[in-house]
């Protein structure tokens, strides 16, 4: 073989490795290139362990349990928004709570009612007499609970009456508008009885201490059981039959 054959063989040779050098290059290209496909899927898979931590922290500021953490502390934060809802509610309740009570000054009271409740005093059984109070104030108030009745009897006697065993109840009275209570009376029919001829009835409302003074229009007397424990006189609360 010639001098110049090896050479050009030579020369062959080394543009040969050149080629394949050339191409290996290319491949260590391409696989950077996939390389740079996995810190995007990082980053991705990334955002929402980021956003959980973030909820995190605005809930209870632990990020230890990351996304799971973050649902329950996400949906604590909806409960407090919706206590915030309830302690609106809260609020109007207050506002009810300041309605005032009826006062003695904002009222008015008379004898009767839609229901009748005029006693017939010449009977031996108990009898109903109704009182009614109407809010003249010009603003609501609420009424509860029993009133203070006084029978001042025509000799000068007086006899505070007890409560019956009703439950009362709360009602919201309007301007105008109107409630009642009842007296439940044993009227006196015999000669001998031991008895109050009413003459005047002194009416206090709920948590007040300025009363009315009504006269007695019925006539007839009240067997006195003033002394009594269970008397078959006494008087019930507003608002209930």
């Amino acid at each position: 073989m010639s001098h110049r054959s090896t050479l050009r063989r030579g020369r062959t040779a080394i543009v040969a490795g050149l080629i394949a050098t050339a191409a290996l290059g290319l491949t260590a290209c391409n696989g950077t290139g996939g390389s740079d496909a996995a810190p995007a899927s990082s980053v991705s898979a990334a955002a929402p362990g980021s956003q959980d931590g973030s909820t995190g922290s605005q809930g209870s500021g632990t990020t230890t349990t990351g996304g799971s953490g973050g649902a329950a502390t996400a949906s604590a934060h909806s409960s407090g928004s919706t206590g915030g809802s309830g302690g609106h509610g809260g609020h109007k309740g207050q506002s009810g709570d300041r309605l005032g009570h009826c006062t003695t000054g904002g009222l008015q009271a008379g004898w009767g009612s839609e229901g009748g409740g005029v006693p017939d005093m010449k009977s031996d059984q108990q009898q109903t007499a109704a009182v009614w109070l109407k809010n003249i104030s010009g603003t609501p108030c609420s009424i509860s609970g029993f009133p203070g009745v006084q029978i001042k009897g025509t000799d000068g006697t007086t006899w505070d009456l007890q409560r019956s065993a009703k439950k009362p109840e709360s009602k919201v009275l309007q301007p105008n508008a109107h409630t009642t209570f009842t007296l439940t009376l044993l009227p006196s029919t015999r000669a001998d009885d031991k008895k109050v001829e009413p003459g005047q009835v002194l009416i206090t409302p709920p948590n007040e201490k300025k009363h009315f003074q009504l006269q007695w229009p019925f006539g007839g007397a009240i067997l006195d059981q003033s002394g009594a424990t269970h008397p078959g006189t006494f008087v019930n609360p507003v608002n209930v039959p």
